[in-house]
C-alpha cells in the first residue's frame, strides 16, 4: 500500500510539472502600433540572439500587432519609413512612457513578465516640388508617387509639397501624336525638380495642295466655251 502511494505521488508530481511547462511558460508581451496619414513603413524587431520579426510577415497587422516573447535580453526595433516621411518612436513599459524620440531605431532590455508597447508615428517632412511642361502645352497628365494619393492636372503645372521620392507620369497625347512611354522622375526634398515632355507627331498632310479643286458645272461649261473660241492649235 505504501509503495502504491509513492507511485501515485510521483505521477502527480510529473503531471503537475508538465502542466506548469505547458501553461506557465514565462514570457514578455510586445505590441507595435503604427499611425500614419498616408502609408505605413516597415518595422523589424531584432532579439538578442539575432532572430528577427518583421511587419511584412504573413498574418501581421501593420496597424497594430501583438506578440509574446520567451527570449529575453536586448530587443531592438528598427523602422524604415515611407519615402518623404519622418518617424517618431514612443516606447511604453507597463503603460508608462519611458522614451519618445524622432529616430528610426530604439532598443530596450526585456525581462520576464515585461509589457512593452512601441508607438510608431509617421509625418510628412521631406517635401519638394515638381514642375511639368510639355510641347504642345495644355495636355492632361496623371502622376503617382510614393504615397497612395494620385495626382492629375494639365501642363504646364507645378506640384508643391510632394513627399520626396520616385514619381511616375502618364501623359495624354494630342491628336496625330504617339502616346509617350511612362516617365519617371525623382523629387528631392526641399528642391524644385522639373520635367519636360515632347511628343512624336506626324504633321497633317496639306490636302488642298495635292488634290485637284472640285469645280462647279457652271465653271466647267464656261471653260469649255472659252476653249471652243480659241484656235485649234491653242486648245488644251
Amino acid at each position: 500500500m505504501k509503495s502504491k502511494l509513492i507511485v501515485l505521488g510521483f505521477i502527480s508530481i510529473v503531471a503537475g510539472f508538465w502542466s506548469f511547462s505547458a501553461q506557465g511558460a514565462v514570457q514578455a508581451t510586445i505590441k507595435i502600433d503604427q499611425i500614419s496619414s498616408s502609408a505605413f513603413g516597415k518595422w523589424t524587431l531584432i532579439s538578442e540572439d539575432g532572430s528577427a520579426r518583421t511587419s511584412s510577415e504573413p498574418g501581421v497587422n501593420k496597424a497594430s500587432h501583438s506578440m509574446g516573447l520567451t527570449d529575453f535580453g536586448q530587443l531592438t526595433l528598427s523602422v524604415t519609413p515611407p519615402a518623404g516621411m519622418s518617424v517618431k518612436i514612443t516606447v511604453y513599459r507597463l503603460g508608462d512612457v519611458i522614451s519618445s524620440q524622432e529616430s528610426q531605431q530604439t532598443s530596450v532590455t526585456i525581462y520576464p513578465n515585461d509589457n512593452y508597447r512601441f508607438l510608431i508615428q509617421y509625418s510628412l517632412s521631406k517635401l519638394g516640388s515638381l514642375g511639368v511642361t510639355s510641347d504642345p502645352s495644355g495636355l492632361r497628365l496623371r502622376m503617382r508617387g510614393p504615397t497612395p494619393r494620385n495626382f492629375s492636372s494639365k501642363t504646364p503645372h507645378t506640384f508643391i509639397n510632394l513627399p520626396a521620392g520616385i514619381y511616375t507620369l502618364r501623359f495624354a497625347a494630342p491628336p496625330g501624336c504617339l502616346v509617350p512611354a511612362l516617365r519617371t522622375v525623382e523629387v528631392a526634398a526641399e528642391e524644385r525638380t522639373t520635367i519636360h515632355q515632347t511628343f512624336n507627331c506626324n504633321p497633317e498632310s496639306d490636302v488642298s495642295s495635292t488634290l485637284p479643286e472640285k469645280k462647279s458645272k457652271r465653271q466647267l461649261r464656261q471653260e469649255a466655251e472659252e476653249r471652243e473660241l480659241k484656235p485649234r492649235g491653242e486648245r488644251k
